[in-house]
């Protein structure tokens, strides 16, 4: 059976989420799908360990960059290429440390999108310099026509520090469509989620807010470094010598407590 929905991830260093997302999608996802990886040169230990992730998975394929190039660059030159992939009808966008949470996901957007709305996802932080009316890189789907008749790039307009694929939402303006939100909770404000403990996002479709939609870590190409520099605590991430160990342990520990929660949760719907 042909996929229904092509789901793209640009992997750095991030095979460990990259085995959750895999497990999860196999759990949760409706439709007919295959996932394509790009590999942005990370290590070769997590790139050895990826290739022996997707080993267990008939519908995942693995390609590894050969350009030299990092950071935003690296993640929307892996967008645009990945994208030049797709053959399926719809197909979705996750980052790598990011990952749907709910059964039937890609049905329940199916049912957000119409003659209007050709994309739907997660919700840039509220105040940021992104747009929050139009969703962001995390976890998102796509129209596939709509997409390609658009032909958007993922390179950030000036300025650079406006992120990834900023520029979507202009083009979908442009062309008369628009965008459906799965709106943002940040765990540093907002303590009735599941992901309370931690720092990262949550993401709800559903105003009630009763069952959450999908998280994101927001690991960065680090280990959440910036993130953790703003709590309470950044006087010891300070510290020489035992700053910086003390930033990647506390990051550890909330990745390896972030993808169990994740587990958690999708356990108690199978």
């Amino acid at each position: 059976m042909k996929p229904l929905i092509d789901v793209l991830i640009v992997n750095y260093n991030t095979a460990d989420f990259v085995a959750l997302t895999l497990w999860a999608l196999k759990k949760l996802t409706d439709n007919p799908y295959r996932v394509i990886i790009l590999d942005n040169r990370s290590t070769e230990k997590d790139c050895n360990q990826l290739y022996k992730i997707v080993e267990d998975y008939d519908n995942v394929t693995l390609e590894r960059s050969d350009k030299s190039i990092t950071g935003e660059a690296a993640h929307a030159y892996g967008l645009n290429y990945l994208t030049q992939q797709v053959t399926a009808p719809y197909f979705a966008i996750l980052d790598a440390d990011a990952t749907w949470l709910i059964k039937g996901w890609d049905t329940i957007l199916f049912e957000e999108l119409n003659e209007k709305v050709k994309v739907a996802g997660t919700q840039a932080p509220v105040g940021s310099h992104k747009e929050a009316d139009f969703p962001l890189v995390f976890c998102m789907l796509f129209e596939t026509q709509a997409f390609k008749e658009i032909n958007p790039n993922f390179n950030p307009p000036p300025p650079p520090q406006v992120g990834v694929g900023a520029g979507l939402r202009q083009k979908y303006h442009d062309a008369g469509y628009t965008g459906k939100v799965i709106e943002m909770k940040n765990t540093r404000t907002y303590k009735d989620g599941p992901f309370a403990e931690l720092i990262c996002a949550e993401y709800y479709l559903d105003r009630d807010y009763r069952n959450i939609f999908a998280s994101h870590f927001s690991r960065g190409s680090t280990l959440g470094v910036n993130k953790y520099m703003s709590t309470g605590f950044k006087f010891l991430y300070k510290t020489p010598i035992w700053g910086r160990w003390l930033l990647r342990h506390k990051g550890a520990q909330e990745k390896k407590r972030w993808i169990q929660i994740c587990r958690d949760i999708i356990n108690q719907q199978i």
